[in-house]
């Protein structure tokens, strides 16, 4: 690549025109080939995919990439002793893009740099992983799923419930009518989330670039609650725990009802952020319905002390003309009658048996997104009920959706919240 056109794509920041270009030039790769890795944030679940592409026969983490580059060393020197050699350490994820030699990035980023990542990473013809939520608003994910079918990329979606045998054996006996039509579902995100307190804005500690860190988002100063983890309890990168822990069973949730792209026509939210004042936006307990023509979904949030239900603090239970089903991690089981709630089969324990990453990269050699579990598509489509849920709750009234232009009709503020105000030069491009 000429320096013009390097100097052309760092500038524009996802210029349609400057990423195909790189697009063009992606590596193929043969069958005896090692997927070349770069991890994209990993102050937190970015140790994951750490961890299991440097475990997997068929990849090697060759770069690390963070706006905080004071975890590189720690980490570089992990990827280093684990297997002999040393990742480069990167700043600026556009650097990353650049580098031909990268076949996938992972992204753990915070929220709100979710989807221009992923956009940019496709037009520059690498294959992603990218974390949950996929997007940080609900137009952005349709351009995900945009720029991966234009440039023939491999997205998954890190909701890794898809890849549990569990889960799946659930869904699949639901499917088969094992506690009749469903008509009631309910995500559970009961998880302890204490006051952030009050901080004062400050300096940008050393090592951090906090201008790429903001990204997409609005300029503000500084602040140590809106930072490491504690972005997610502000509206401009993060999506509460809905967005958060939230979207595991949300997807559940989804998959189990079987409405596959079928959207819900009203939605409901309410709540707040009670039992403390700090620095945090977004709620601490909230109550999300959706309504299709044949079934609702419920989803509850509680941060605050709160008792369990059918034994369950974060999963899922589901209503049917039969009976009842309940997931609780990887287990589940169903419940015949009205009033006796007699045991009726119970699902396996463990860990699932699934590898979210290693479908992923069975994906990637195979060149064929069908094998994957959770593709880029039903990441947006589960997000994006997160994203309905919080509008719903940031207006303050039930909301009419309109299935076909995916919009509130005569509804501007909501409307509005479907998308963002992108900083420049990080917008999200008009055409992906």
């Amino acid at each position: 690549m000429s320096s013009v056109n390097r100097r052309t794509f760092l500038a524009s920041a996802g210029s349609g025109a400057a990423a195909l270009a790189l697009g063009a030039t992606a590596r193929a790769l043969g069958p005896n080939d090692t997927i070349r890795v770069a991890v994209i944030g990993f102050h937190g679940r970015g140790g994951s995919h750490i961890g299991a592409f440097t475990s997997n026969k068929h990849t090697a983490v060759t770069t690390l990439c963070d706006i905080d580059t004071r975890l590189f060393e720690k980490n570089a020197k992990a990827i280093e002793d684990k297997t002999k050699k040393r990742p480069e350490c990167v700043q600026d994820l556009r650097r990353v893009l650049e580098d031909k030699s990268i076949d996938v990035v992972t992204i753990a980023t915070t929220n709100h740099w979710h989807a221009l990542a992923t956009v940019w990473a496709c037009q520059a013809g690498k294959d992603v992983y990218v974390e949950k939520p996929v997007s940080h608003n609900f137009v952005e994910g349709r351009k995900m799923v945009e720029a991966a079918r234009k440039y023939n990329r491999i997205v998954q979606t890190g909701t890794q419930n898809r890849s549990n045998k569990g889960v799946a054996d659930a869904v699949k006996f639901m499917a088969e009518g094992g506690i009749g039509d469903i008509f009631l579902a309910k995500g559970l995100c009961f998880k302890p989330r204490g006051s952030i307190g009050h901080k004062t804005d400050s300096a940008v500690p050393a090592g951090v670039d906090y201008n790429l860190w903001l990204g997409p988002a609005p300029e503000r100063p500084f602040n140590a609650n809106r930072f490491h983890y504690e972005w997610h309890w502000n509206w401009d990168y993060g999506n509460g725990d809905l967005g958060n822990q939230g979207i595991h069973q949300m997807d559940v949730a989804r998959w189990g009802i079987g409405k596959g792209d079928v959207w819900p026509t009203k939605i409901t939210s309410s709540g707040g952020r009670f039992g403390y004042k700090d620095d945090g936006e977004t709620p601490n307990t909230q109550v999300c319905t959706y309504r299709w023509d044949d079934l609702e979904l419920i989803f509850e949030v509680r941060g605050l002390p709160t008792n369990e239900e059918q034994g369950i603090r974060v999963g899922n239970l589901f209503y049917g003309t039969k009976g009842y089903l309940a997931i609780n991690g990887s287990k589940w089981q169903s419940y015949l009658g009205q009033a006796s709630a007699k045991k009726y089969e119970e699902g396996p324990s463990g860990d699932g048996g699934g590898d979210h990453f290693g479908n992923f990269v069975e994906a990637v050699l195979a060149r064929d997104p069908k094998k994957l579990h959770a593709d880029i598509l039903e990441g947006h489509r589960s997000s994006a009920l997160c994203h309905l849920g919080n509008i719903a709750y940031r207006t303050g009234r039930t909301l009419t959706f309109d299935t076909k232009t995916e919009t509130f009709p005569g509804d501007e503020p909501a409307n509005a919240l479907l998308t963002r105000e992108y900083r420049s030069p990080f917008s999200m491009p008009e055409k992906v």
